[in-house]
């Protein structure tokens, strides 16, 4: 490493900001610091040098603009033959810069004019934090007081190098990022929607729109109460599935936490309705319909007394909304065009998952036929339209259908076959025939016992991913049953 290594450090926690500085000046580095950073280093007796020497000024508008400042910037961005060129020319580069932010978290509850809040956006900290960040090459970033004592040990054993550097970078952007996002947050209010509550009426909750707006961003709500965190969740699901169904015919979907209790199609909204409702006509009370379709009177009519929480639709006649409004409790939803899943995240304590959104696979054309027996072009047109429901039902899913949508519908369970159980239970319970119908599986069959049981129930075509080591055995059942199977090659998981 090069002699005479130098650090800019501004902080608000003072305490970490000494001990930083004290550190590195046994180390033999040149530390830089501004305004009460500098004041507090100095008073513990640690050598500082004011960043008044790089930019000239001490501080304006009462301290807020100390290190805005190009002089400054250009230290701690200069990189390549630019940075050569400021050591020649005797001017200051920065070896590491250490940035305590404003605690905006203390404040982020008041209201959005009040000027403490304001005044606890911090601007400089986020600048240099990031400039230095991009200057990883040269630069190591130290985005606040809860890394100062890692940066301070890779300094000491020498492990500052360029993969801790990156490291470290990867770390400041993602400190920054949050901590836009947490300002943001605050500033919206009254801006975005308010939600009484989250999953259940003793959590908090919200919802930020990103920007440029779209998907839910562009909804809007033409009659009802506010949407709840679990309307927004179900709403989501109900009109993913109702855009991904057949585009030429009227789709429905009806939707319960979180899973399709029903979805069917037909050539006018009420006829869709009618074959959506008939997998389960007592869970969707209380739920989401969605279509794909203008919502006319007559699916008002059909709808009649069923207690709706959300109707989502890319239009409504006016007669329907005019029916509709009279609903008090219901939300009523002009969707926008539906633009694709989309990059999906989801939290778990102290981390994000990411995961592309599932576009769903090629459909019967990149499908393969197992057995013996191919499926008949009616088979295979309601095998198609049970593999796309099946998409949007969280796993294990099951669901027996045929051309008209689904019959019953097995969802979450711990294993495939009391999914297919619960299936077949549900159709049964609703007096509907299963004979000649098709069976759609999110994941392989890991035994036989799946078409067995499809089998017994009249099952006579499943579509599900293959995978499994035992293939050949469930196959040979299909065969055995005079069924015909079809290999996707793509299982659709969701949790």
């Amino acid at each position: 490493m090069p002699e005479n290594r130098t650090a800019l450090i501004s902080a608000w926690d003072r305490e970490g900001a000494v001990a930083l500085g004290a550190g590195l000046a046994r180390e033999g580095w040149t530390v830089y610091a501004s305004g009460g950073t500098g004041s507090a280093l100095l008073a513990a007796g640690i050598a500082t040098v004011s960043t008044e020497t790089i930019t000239g000024i001490g501080s304006l508008l009462g301290g807020r603009v100390k290190t805005l400042h190009p002089e400054l910037h250009a230290a701690i961005l200069a990189a390549g033959p630019d940075r050569e060129e400021r050591v020649r020319a005797g001017r200051p580069v920065f070896d590491l810069v250490a940035v305590d932010l404003y605690p905006f978290g203390d404040v982020r509850d008041l209201d959005p004019l009040d000027p403490g809040l304001v005044e606890m956006i911090d601007v400089g900290g986020p600048a240099m934090a990031r400039a230095a960040a991009k200057n990883w090459v040269h630069v190591i970033p130290a985005p606040g007081s809860a890394f100062f004592a890692e940066v301070l040990e890779a300094v000491r054993s020498g492990r500052d190098d360029a993969e801790f550097r990156r490291r470290m970078a990867a770390r400041t952007f993602d400190v920054t990022s949050r901590y836009d996002l947490e300002v943001a947050l605050s500033l919206e209010r009254g801006f975005v929607p308010r939600l009484r509550y989250g999953e259940n009426p003793h959590q908090r909750a919200g919802i930020h729109f990103t920007h440029p707006l779209g998907g839910f961003g562009l909804v809007e709500v033409l009659g009802g109460p506010e949407l709840g965190y679990n309307n927004y969740l179900d709403a989501a699901a109900a009109w993913e599935l109702a855009s991904s169904m057949p585009a030429e015919d009227c789709s429905v979907v009806l939707l319960k936490h979180g899973n399709p209790c029903g979805a069917g199609i037909g050539p006018t909204p009420s006829e869709a309705f009618a074959n959506a409702l008939r997998a389960d006509t007592a869970s969707p009370y209380g739920g989401i319909l969605a279509t794909n379709r203008p919502v006319d009177e007559s699916l008002v009519e059909a709808v009649g007394s069923l207690f709706l929480e959300v109707l989502a639709a890319p239009a409504y006649t006016r007669g329907a909304l005019d029916r509709l409004g009279r609903r008090k409790k219901l939300r009523i939803l002009r969707m926008p065009p539906w633009t694709g899943p989309g990059p999906q995240v989801r939290s778990i304590p102290g981390a994000l998952l990411f995961q592309d959104g599932d576009p769903g696979d090629a459909g019967p054309e990149g499908w393969t036929t197992a057995t013996a027996r191919r499926p008949t072009d009616a088979e295979l047109s309601a095998l198609a339209l049970a593999w796309r429901i099946c998409a949007s039902v969280k796993s294990n899913a099951i669901v027996i259908g045929d051309s008209r949508g689904a019959l019953g519908i097995g969802a979450g369970q711990m294993s495939r076959i009391e999914s297919l159980d619960l299936a077949v239970r549900r159709a049964r319970r609703e007096g509907l025939a299963l004979e000649g119908s098709v069976l759609a599986s999110d994941g392989f069959f890991p035994f036989r016992d799946g078409p067995d049981a499809a089998a017994a129930a009249g099952v006579t075509a499943i579509v599900q991913p293959g995978g499994s080591m035992r293939d050949a055995e469930v196959i040979r059942a299909a065969d055995e049953h005079g069924m015909a199977m079809l290999l996707t090659g793509t299982r659709h998981f969701r949790h």
